[in-house]
């Protein structure tokens, strides 16, 4: 039960990062750049915001093979992917279609690109700790 709310721990932490990247990108970037350019430019800081949390973070779960780091990943770009589908839809109320386009990268939206590449934030995240001096 224990790992279970560590690992809840890590969702909650990596999806509060996302949404402060999307409060900050629609408070300064969406008005300057155009909504569709805003959220291709926030992908690199919110992967980036992943990455360092994982880095910090999932050390202490104790993960020692890639498979699960690998499975940990898939597991909170799941989660990541249904949080933001709920936001959108309950919080934001985005009609169904648009938070489908937002996952369709035919249309420039890069939202499942992100999602793919967070999977291995877990995995990246501790290859860079066993590199990392000290």
């Amino acid at each position: 039960m224990s790992f279970i709310l560590q690992v809840l721990g890590l969702f909650v932490l990596v999806a509060s990062s996302e949404m402060l990247n999307g409060i900050a990108r629609t408070l300064f970037l969406n008005r300057r750049v155009g909504v569709a350019n805003a959220k291709r430019l926030a992908l690199l800081p919110a992967l980036a915001l992943c990455l360092l949390i994982c880095f910090s973070y999932v050390p202490f779960l104790n993960i020692r093979t890639d498979e699960g780091l690998l499975l940990l990943g898939m597991a909170l770009s799941l989660f990541m992917g249904a949080f933001d589908v709920a936001v959108g839809r309950f919080v934001v109320k985005m009609r169904w279609a648009s938070i489908v386009d937002d996952f369709d990268i035919r249309k420039g939206n890069l939202l499942g690109v992100g999602l793919v590449a967070m999977a291995l934030c877990p995995l990246l995240a501790m290859r860079m700790a066993r590199w990392a001096p000290g």
